[in-house]
């Protein structure tokens, strides 16, 4: 009940003039306030309470289920008090980029997350999936005996693929369960795709359908092959891509004859012979026109685009005799060779082919002109090489370069977007050019801002070990260098405190 009036009026006028009634008497047995000395006391702790609720918009509820008990099944070892202080470092903001090598290091040690740190972390991760990604592996028995226990958290927990629901699942649920049950048998999960591919709500079937690149085999061929005849653009462009990915089927071998008759290799050139129609059988197999005739040399050309992009990229090497850097070069050459670039590099991606990513990107490097890396495909493959390429092709190309990176420089994109450790070799080619340029005093030259975040990506990848031959070669004595005298330090601030990370773990 609210009693706000009456308890104003308690306030203003005393008891004296405005006796308490039986309902607010009431009021304060319920409330645990009868124990005040004076009437008026009560009153303005109860007028208190009711201003919370009122800007809660809600009385808090009592709990009156049995408090739920947890019993481990074995003893897990959680980490020391020292990184767990380490972490409430992180969590704070003082070095949020930190967290992940935190919790890789935690697993190496084979502990799990801190009790005291779980209710914070499972909070962030509603609103951070790639957090719930990074601790989830850490998470331990008491962790995911927690999750349930909140209306929130549970939403984190991994449902058990049940393939009797899918009859009754509906919307991205529905595609979460087929990924699941995929996961588990993926001629369950076709099956039961294939039970309801009629009756599917035809917006969200191009959705479903990629729920089978999860498994994606030789049986899904034929069910695919049918797709590509859909009316919807979208569920064909799916369908295509997927078969593009089965090893061996049949859209490969198709798309590899049409190719085969519009690109012709003559004298270190590549010729392209364009039909100046659409072909039928271009058309079945998932090609898209884009357009009404008469066809422009930019739509034909985008067939052809439509075909690179989803062929295995290793086909220019068996059947055309190319190297990748060859093929690269080649498509490079014609009048729109970002759009081949880019082919090649969706390819590339389409079908994890880390030979041709390489490629890729040492191509790039050394054509600081080329824009296609800029791509949204582009940039996701550069951001997904592993350490040991990103060692490869920039060790030798920073080393060779002895003046700073600009801010829209492919290697800048790569340095900032890798989560890979840098080597000792990677991290003092990046920072000695901006050693010697600070080391120079004045220079006009000074719009470098970008090298913060170099600094920064620096400071969370480098060996801790680095520690005193970065901190010992800095001249900062120049106008220039006390302009940097704040990132420098920032940086180092940071490395100590993963050397004291580190060293958490690795204690007796």
């Amino acid at each position: 009940m609210n009693h706000l009036e009456e308890l104003q009026t308690v306030l203003i006028l005393g008891t004296d003039r405005s006796p308490l009634t039986d309902g607010l008497r009431t009021y304060f047995q319920e409330l645990d306030l009868n124990g005040q000395e004076l009437p008026e006391e009560s009153a303005a702790e109860a007028l208190v309470l009711q201003r919370q609720w009122i800007r809660a918009g809600f009385l808090i509820p009592v709990w009156t289920e049995p408090i739920p008990q947890m019993q481990l099944q074995q003893a897990e070892a959680e980490c020391s008090a020292e990184a767990a202080h380490c972490l409430q470092a992180i969590l704070d903001g003082r070095y949020p980029d930190a967290l992940p090598e935190w919790v890789k290091l935690l697993l190496a040690a084979q502990q799990v997350l801190p009790r005291q740190a779980l209710p914070a972390l499972l909070q962030r991760c509603i609103q951070d999936p790639t957090l719930w990604e990074t601790i989830k592996p850490a998470l331990g028995e008491r962790g995911h005996w927690l999750m349930p226990q909140h209306p929130l958290w549970i939403k984190l927990c991994t449902p058990i693929p049940d393939s009797g629901a899918w009859a009754t699942t509906t919307g991205p649920a529905r595609l979460s369960l087929l990924r699941s049950i995929r996961q588990q048998s993926a001629a369950q999960g076709l099956q039961l795709l294939q039970s309801t591919w009629l009756d599917e709500d035809p917006a969200q079937k191009a959705a479903l359908l990629e729920g089978l690149s999860i498994g994606l085999n030789r049986e899904d061929e034929v069910f695919l092959e049918a797709c590509l005849q859909e009316r919807r653009k979208e569920i064909r462009q799916v369908a295509a891509e997927l078969l593009a990915c089965i090893p061996g089927s049949g859209l490969v071998d198709r798309y590899l004859q049409y190719l085969q008759e519009c690109i012709v290799v003559e004298n270190q050139r590549i010729h392209l012979r364009l039909p100046e129609e659409i072909p039928e059988e271009w058309r079945k197999d998932g090609v898209e026109p884009g357009g009404k005739k008469p066809y422009t040399l930019i739509q034909r050309s985008a067939w052809l685009f439509q075909l690179i992009r989803r062929l295995p990229p290793g086909h220019w090497q068996t059947h055309w005799g190319l190297s990748p850097q060859e093929a690269i070069g080649l498509f490079a050459q014609q009048d729109r060779e970002e759009s081949w670039v880019q082919a090649l590099t969706d390819a590339a991606l389409l079908h994890q082919d880390l030979v041709w990513q390489e490629a890729l990107a040492s191509w790039w490097l050394q054509n600081e002109q080329a824009s296609s890396w800029q791509t949204s495909t582009g940039r996701h493959l550069l951001q997904q090489l592993p350490g040991a390429i990103l060692q490869k092709i920039l060790v030798p190309y920073l080393q060779k370069r002895p003046y700073l990176l600009e801010d829209d420089h492919v290697a800048t994109f790569m340095l900032c977007a890798t989560d890979e450790a840098w080597s000792d070799e990677l991290s003092l080619a990046v920072v000695q050019p901006l050693m010697r340029y600070l080391a120079g005093g004045d220079n006009p030259f000074w719009n470098i801002w970008h090298y913060a975040r170099l600094l920064k990506a620096l400071a969370y990848h480098c060996n801790p070990g680095l520690f005193e031959q970065l901190n010992n070669n800095w001249v900062i004595d120049s106008a220039l260098g006390q302009r940097w005298q704040a990132e420098v330090e920032r940086m180092l601030a940071v490395i100590q405190f993963r050397a004291k990370m580190i060293a958490t773990f690795y204690r007796g």
